[in-house]
């Protein structure tokens, strides 16, 4: 063992964790014994194993130009991430230990958090539809217009209602347009939301476990509430075999989202996209029992 101290430099260079590892039985061994200093390295190897599971690597991916190859945006110069989608890869195995680190690496490759985006969303809903039936905002097939000789108090406070209950929806409605991404008549900091698909490239998760699998399925509802599909890619076989047995799909969860390389599900969104531009769009509208939980870029707001 001692002959392989000179070795030390050689491995840091090929491999810091193995390095590490070796440093540790090695002062281990002398300290301890060789029983004792063998069994600390094997404990030891373990726990590296355990923490790289736990904190694996992760990245956004784009398009190498001309082909169907994927790399990791902040490695590669001439990547391109297709245009309104975002690519995240996750490098291990997701279970109850590291579903936070896919939950914080989603954050960070999308560039805000689905959640917050929600509820400010519900919170501007909430605004339009008091001022509406205060008779400030007049709503159109057209979108929002404030009236005219009418003080507009949206934008001199951002503060939230006195009471949380929703507003009752009166019982004639009007189809508005809401660009989420524009300027609003009320005074809400709402965070853009530049994408309109994700997906995940699961090429390197071998194993859910049940939280993971409960907790990615509320992270799809998350983001399809703010109109931003999810995808899944390179997934290994056994996974569609695992979710089915925990219950993962259902109506609104549905097989269709599972493509066999990234690529794949690139392409099945450029036609999506293509299809739904030329398309009419179809008006949501918002119900007494949805309202202010349906969001979307085409939405209904009632009004007296």
């Amino acid at each position: 063992m001692f002959m392989q101290v000179f070795d030390v430099p050689r491995l840091w260079r090929q491999n810091k964790v193995d390095a590490v590892i070796w440093v540790f039985t090695c002062v281990a061994s002398i300290i301890l014994g060789l029983d004792l200093g063998l069994l600390a390295g094997l404990l030891f190897g373990l726990l590296t194993v355990v923490l790289r599971v736990q904190f694996p690597s992760w990245g956004g991916f784009g398009n190498i130009p001309g082909t169907d190859i994927y790399k990791k945006v902040k490695d590669y110069k001439n990547v391109i991430e297709p245009e309104g989608v975002k690519i995240l890869r996750f490098s291990s195995p997701i279970f109850y230990a590291n579903i936070d680190g896919l939950k914080s690496s989603l954050k960070s490759t999308v560039g805000f958090d689905a959640v917050k985006v929600y509820n400010k969303r519900l919170k501007a809903l909430r605004k339009i539809q008091k001022l509406i039936k205060k008779g400030k905002l007049k709503a159109t097939k057209n979108g929002i217009i404030s009236e005219p000789g009418v003080n507009n108090e949206a934008f001199e406070t951002d503060e939230e209602p006195e009471d949380n209950q929703d507003l009752q929806v009166p019982t004639k409605e009007v189809e508005i347009q809401v660009d989420w991404n524009s300027e609003l008549p009320v005074k809400v900091n709402i965070p853009k939301v530049p994408i309109h698909s994700l997906i995940l490239d699961f090429g390197a998760v071998t194993f859910l476990d049940i939280v993971a699998v409960r907790s990615i399925k509320t992270i799809i509802r998350e983001f399809e509430r703010i109109d931003v599909r999810v995808y899944f890619a390179s997934y290994q076989d056994n996974l569609i075999s695992q979710l089915e047995r925990s219950a993962f799909f259902d109506d609104t969860v549905r097989k269709d989202i599972f493509f066999l390389t990234v690529h794949d599900a690139v392409l099945y969104i450029r036609n999506q996209m293509t299809y739904s531009e030329n398309q009419d769009p179809i008006f949501e509208k918002v119900s007494s029992s949805t309202f202010p939980f349906l969001l979307s870029f085409i939405l209904a707001v009632s009004i007296v």
